[in-house]
């Protein structure tokens, strides 16, 4: 089996695993609290919040092959292109202010911040830089591909449930709407990375049952414990 077919069947996999999980459907069919609504806005605005400073790093180890892409998705992180027409953090910013929750974002920028100084101050798992680049694409990518098909569902569920407007929820709307293709072209990025750097089929797989051994979406959005001066606010 190639690695793409391989890669997608994970990605779908945990895809399904984070829509049939209990607290997900809590939240799509009005079974939670105002609160677990909040928790959930927050872990999102948290994980995402630095995406443009971890797409810098994969462009830095980037192979030729798959420079324009990742350039093309940093400019639209930072709001450059004509598609997005805002960057993402400032989207995440509208998500906090639609959902009464703009009083927070200094400690979630203090979060954010922290967790990406964990990332890099934490002791490497990998042997080399090679391996540590295909680990964070390989994450990266599942998030794509996962907004791309649950992304519409999020947005209708807070305009419906959280009372939230379609202009709060843009973050997820415009991610709904171009992920398909940047899902593709991840899963092509995968196996230019992983052609560029000689690594072998199975040492790929290995590092991949390693990066999605937990469920990315399920620790980041549901998983993620709220610090005290956050948590105290939306319980």
């Amino acid at each position: 089996m190639k690695f793409r077919t391989y890669i997608e069947e994970q990605y779908q996999s945990a895809t399904d695993e984070f829509t049939g999980s209990a607290a997900f459907k809590a939240l799509e069919s009005d079974n939670a609290r105002r609160c677990e609504y909040d928790r959930f806005i927050v872990n999102v605005i948290r994980t995402h919040l630095r995406s443009p400073q971890l797409l810098a790093f994969l462009f830095s180890v980037a192979p030729p092959e798959a420079c324009d892409n990742l350039r093309r998705n940093m400019l639209e992180e930072l709001g450059v292109d004509e598609k997005s027409g805002a960057s993402h953090p400032s989207l995440l910013h509208q998500l906090a202010d639609g959902a009464s929750l703009s009083p927070l974002m200094l400690d979630l920028e203090h979060e954010a911040a922290e967790d990406l100084r964990q990332l890099v101050t934490d002791p490497l798992l990998f042997p080399s830089l090679r391996e540590v680049g295909l680990a964070a694409l390989i994450e990266i990518e599942a998030f794509e591909y996962m907004l791309s098909r649950v992304a519409s569902r999020i947005a209708r569920t807070l305009i419906t449930y959280r009372k939230l407007s379609p202009e709060a929820v843009r973050w997820f709307s415009h991610h709904s709407e171009v992920d398909l293709q940047h899902a593709q072209q991840g899963l092509a990025i995968l196996e230019d990375y992983i052609d560029y750097y000689e690594i072998s089929s199975d040492s790929a797989r290995a590092l991949a049952e390693i990066t999605l051994r937990q469920n990315p979406f399920i620790k980041r959005y549901f998983g993620a414990k709220a610090p005290a001066n956050v948590a105290g606010r939306i319980e």
